[in-house]
């Protein structure tokens, strides 16, 4: 996936193993980068799930992350809530 999506990394695009995230400073911006990935990945012959997509999403959950305009902070459902003390 990181070779065929080589052109758009830390430009618009981050994958992660087929996790792909798109994104951009406003929502007039991120409809180009969607068309152009989207694009790519059909000249290749890979398909999307559409139930596993989210399109124009403020903030979002990707991989044990919360990223939203504010910036990037753990998700709490994933962080240690108590930690035991083994005495």
């Amino acid at each position: 996936m990181n070779d065929i999506l080589k052109p758009f990394l830390r430009k618009f695009v981050l994958v992660f193993l087929d996790d792909i995230l798109i994104y951009s400073p406003t929502m007039d911006l991120h409809i180009a980068p969607i068309k152009q990935v989207l694009d790519t990945m059909r000249t290749h012959k890979l398909y999307l799930k559409p139930s596993k997509c989210s399109f124009a999403q403020t903030n979002i959950d990707y991989l044990g992350h919360i990223i939203s305009a504010q910036g990037v902070a753990t998700d709490p459902a994933k962080g240690i809530v108590a930690w035991e003390d083994n005495e």
